[in-house]
């Protein structure tokens, strides 16, 4: 347990930076605390105020109200800011804060605010600092919170026995320096007054508190406490709606609910996830997700993403490019760096999820893709040129025979994939439904393959609207986000005035003058598409951790028969980019001291 002037230098040290420790006494003494009980408010929207407030402890939620009701903008925890734009600006509160668990804040009014910057003026420095990167994040990790400290565990069967997966993450956290503490009822003999639930802010790191059906009150007490619940279940018992759900009221609709995680547990050997959606359809949860026994890399996984520290891959479009994310994949996996969640956009949902699929074994990823290569999936395939070129059935029969039935939602590893919805003109994001037919409505090129009908609507390949789809794993509680293009916007000059017609090309290359460096005709309807996408990526690019661009050229968007090539120049240019990357930017490098927030 920590002293709690330990605790407040800490917090101040991480929202104002290497100021004195006299200097953030000084901040304590002159603004003003106060506590909040559970669903109490802060401040509502419209509110004409300008104070400040500092989180001390506890959890705060942002809402916002209007016409078509309450949407929740995001939560607040210890350490942050709350109100500074009401403070720099005089205008009314843009949104309603209120207390999503007992919290105490700090305030400061306008003239308390000026005080301490003149006696300290980098403090508005640091504070402009901070709420810039806010902005930032929030441009597009919408709901994207603090980490949690008090996370609420519900063991769905009584009788499964959890230690088997507990004493590995206890294992994970101890080797990352991350404390954590375990509570049930039969530990604590004092929990029937708020005392021991109001001291847990005082422990350094993760707070789980166990929750039992057999003492109801003390279950209600921990969910009113925690940031987040964890449901845990053996992925073979009944996927019915237990009682303990029912009591603890989970799925009501209310502005204090908190994520709902589902651990669904499997033996050590598992096989493939079957069914998944059976667990999903009754429960209104924020993400599932499925853990091995002695399985390290799924614990490692979890515990990764239970503390907002997950790791994103994103992958784009390119055709037979797309190649090269096996390449990249590889090298990544080579240094240590291991994949949380994964999306992708036509060649890169279909390499990508594939490889999550195969759970990124190499062998079998490598394998896989021989018998791809040798099946020919564009060749012999022509179509009345009415709707495509090509039938596109010589390509499904591939990914039904692969896929077979799975689901999205079975995958070890949570994987997206988007598609372009051609009846409603907007991205379509496919984390569930039958793996194959999600894969090939993303890779559903206009002209080149028919639509994909999905619930109704025509779906066409992702990439027509996003060849990166970024802004969909910020949904996702990651802290990195790795993109990888095989496409950008380049500045290619022609030396002719006039564009040739088709028997000038064709005697040129025939004569092998090179004259006419023109794209062919599959290109051009290709690129075409994809340029609105590529405007986009442009945009969306500096809002990753590392994003980098394969130098790929020579390589036809069909040439399957280069595919070795082709993994091993995304193999070769992973290592290069990795290697001309600064020490602090190596976040895979056990040797790089963080410190987790």
């Amino acid at each position: 347990m920590k002293d709690f002037n330990t605790h407040y230098h800490h917090l101040f040290h991480k929202l104002f930076g290497g100021m004195s420790n006299e200097m953030l006494d000084q901040i304590f003494k002159i603004g003003t605390k106060k506590e909040l009980n559970t669903g109490e408010y802060l401040f509502h929207q419209g509110a004409k105020e300008n104070i400040l407030y500092i989180v001390l402890s506890g959890r705060l939620r942002a809402i916002k109200e209007d016409v078509n009701g309450t949407l929740i903008l995001g939560d607040i925890g210890e350490g942050e800011p709350v109100g500074e734009f009401a403070l720099f600006t005089g205008e009314p509160r843009m949104a309603s804060v209120l207390a999503i668990r007992k919290s105490v804040v700090l305030e400061f009014n306008q003239e308390e605010y000026l005080t301490l910057v003149a006696k300290n003026p980098s403090l508005a420095n640091s504070l402009t600092g901070f709420v810039i990167n806010r902005l930032r994040r929030n441009t597009f990790q919408k709901n994207q919170s603090t980490p949690p400290k008090n996370i609420a565990l519900i063991n769905l069967q009584a009788d499964h026995d959890l230690s088997p997966w507990t004493a590995d993450m206890e294992t994970f956290f101890r080797e990352n320096q991350i404390p954590v503490q375990v509570f049930d009822y039969d530990s604590q003999a004092e929990h029937a007054d708020q005392t021991f639930f109001d001291s847990l802010e005082q422990y350094e790191g993760i707070n789980i508190l166990v929750c039992s059906e057999t003492h109801p009150e003390w279950s209600h007490q921990c969910m009113v406490y925690a940031d987040l619940v964890i449901l845990a279940t053996d992925f073979k018992a009944d996927p019915q709606i237990y009682l303990i759900e029912k009591e603890l009221e989970l799925y009501s609709k209310s502005i204090l609910n908190k994520k709902i995680y589902l651990l669904m547990l499997h033996p050590q050997d598992a096989p493939m996830p079957e069914s998944t959606s059976k667990w999903l359809e009754n429960r209104d949860i924020n993400l599932h997700i499925h853990v091995r026994q002695r399985n390290g890399r799924d614990i490692r996984r979890f515990c990764r993403i239970i503390t907002n520290t997950a790791v994103g891959l994103v992958l784009g479009g390119g055709g037979a490019k797309g190649y090269a994310h096996l390449g990249v994949v590889k090298a990544l996996q080579e240094r240590g760096i291991e994949i949380d969640f994964l999306g992708g956009t036509s060649a890169g949902a279909i390499y990508g999820i594939t490889m999550s699929y195969a759970d990124f074994d190499f062998d079998k990823i490598e394998e896989i893709t021989q018998v791809a290569v040798k099946s020919k999936l564009t060749s012999n395939d022509m179509a009345l040129p009415m709707i495509s070129f090509l039938s596109g059935k010589k390509i499904q029969r591939f990914a039904k025979t692969l896929f077979k039935n799975y689901d999205m939602e079975d995958i070890w590893i949570n994987s997206y994939c988007v598609s372009t919805n051609f009846s409603r003109a907007t991205t379509k994001i496919h984390e569930r439904g039958l793996l194959w037919k999600q894969i090939m409505a993303s890779i559903a090129i206009p002209g080149v393959f028919p639509p994909v009908v999905i619930d109704q609507y025509l779906h066409v390949d992702g990439a027509v609207m996003d060849n990166l789809p970024i802004e969909p794993m910020y949904k996702y509680p990651v802290s990195k986000i790795i993109a990888v293009s095989l496409s950008g916007l380049p500045d290619r000059k022609v030396d002719y005035e006039d564009s040739p017609n088709g028997w000038a090309v064709f005697m040129d290359r025939f004569r092998k003058k090179k004259r006419f460096k023109i794209p062919g005709i599959g290109s051009l309807i290709i690129n075409s598409l994809t340029l609105n996408s590529l405007q986009k990526q442009e945009v969306t690019k500096s809002k990753v951790s590392h994003y980098f661009e394969l130098n790929l050229k020579g390589i036809g968007f069909m040439d399957d028969k280069k595919w070795k090539q082709i993994l091993q120049k995304g193999y070769d240019q992973t290592n290069e980019y990795l290697e001309s990357l600064p020490k602090e930017e190596r976040f895979w490098d056990k040797n790089k001291e963080e410190e987790f927030v």
